[in-house]
């Protein structure tokens, strides 16, 4: 999570509607033994970031779980599906964060599609967090961090990166895989050094995956949206379309007031990386996002319109994942669903909306 600025001049370029063709098979990965490796002797370069929160692994084992025999809810996302998976990643330490999913959905009446954890990269796969969100039935999105993009694409870590392959094949399920997110903001330069070297790092890492046969990871490459602003040029940092499989970005409304000119809704954060994006007929996913609480009903104002604003000005995106945490220690603005009774009940409104409950009505 970076914060950044939209100047009051700006102007929103508007484009024409691109249909979005998308024939997404998904294989499960066959059931094997589990050959441990020890992780490289590396310091993990963003341990303490708040956005890359460890959670207690879970005990291994040494056979797979068996993939689900119903249809999966990722199959549904095709050129015939309208409308968008929707799900949250949640604060809370880990013994609260299965209480707070579940009183979310039983508030909504319904089940997240999506339960987004955070990774730090010497955090072993799966942990507790990660299978409560297979138990439950969600589809599960890890946003695992990196390393120093020069050493991974040496190869100084590629047993690490194996057994962690080898751990998310033996899931047998789909699981949504944002490796490195954010990598175009100041706060991991120092290790991610410049597009050409996350791109080779990304490719080291891709490339470990199919060798390992993790075909259930499907890669989500996730920067910031403002990578894309005002003919922004996201390229030095992309892998190509044939080693991406979802399109991603986070942006959130930060200011406190809608008075502030900076107040701005979901199409406005993403207008312009979904105008790049769709073109290229991938799965299109809002990895983060969220609003200030602004005066009194603004935050639920802006929740309320998500639905209709994606239905008309953003039909191209798949899948919306909002970052119900509070991060006003860290100077940033508390994201979480219930900051006001009106929040969370315009929250329950978008949440059944039929733009959000296409999949599992």
């Amino acid at each position: 999570m970076t914060q950044t600025h939209y100047s009051s001049q700006r102007r929103r370029r508007w484009w024409p509607r691109v249909t979005l063709l998308v024939v997404f098979g998904l294989v499960a990965a066959a059931c094997s033994s589990t050959t441990t490796a020890s992780p490289a002797t590396t310091t993990n370069l963003d341990t303490n970031s708040v956005e890359t929160t460890s959670t207690t692994a879970a005990p291994q084992t040494t056979e797979a779980t068996e993939p689900a025999t119903n249809e999966h809810p990722l199959d549904a996302i095709d050129a015939e599906y309208e409308g968008a998976l929707l799900g949250v990643s949640t604060g809370l330490s880990r013994a609260e964060r299965a209480p707070r999913f579940r009183q979310l959905e039983a508030d909504a009446g319904r089940q997240l599609d999506i339960g987004h954890v955070f990774h730090a990269w010497d955090k072993a796969i799966p942990t507790e967090d990660d299978l409560m969100h297979l138990e439950d039935g969600r589809i599960l999105m890890i946003s695992w961090n990196g390393t120093d993009t020069i050493e991974i694409a040496n190869g100084d870590h590629d047993d690490w990166i194996r057994t962690q392959a080898a751990a998310v094949r033996d899931l047998g399920e789909p699981v949504l895989l944002r490796w490195l997110w954010e990598m175009d903001g100041n706060r991991r330069r120092a290790w991610v050094h410049s597009g050409p070297d996350y791109v080779a790092a990304w490719l080291q890492v891709r490339s470990i995956f199919d060798e390992v046969g993790a075909d259930n990871a499907q890669f989500v490459w996730c920067p910031n949206e403002f990578l894309f602003w005002d003919g922004g040029d996201p390229e030095p940092w992309y892998p190509g379309d044939d080693n991406v499989d979802w399109l991603c970005a986070d942006g959130y409304n930060w200011p406190a007031s809608t008075t502030d000119p900076e107040w701005i809704t979901i199409d406005e954060i993403f207008g312009d990386f979904v105008a790049w994006a769709a073109p290229k007929n991938l799965p299109i996913i809002i990895g983060e996002t969220g609003s200030n609480e602004g005066e009194a009903g603004a935050k639920a104002e802006w929740l309320r319109s998500v639905p209709q604003l994606l239905r008309d000005e953003l039909p191209e995106i798949d899948a919306v994942v909002y970052f119900d945490k509070d991060f006003r220690d860290f100077g940033h603005p508390d994201w979480r669903l219930d900051t006001s009774s009106e929040s969370y009940a315009a929250w329950i409104e978008m949440s059944n909306d039929p733009w959000f409950t296409a999949i599992t009505q």
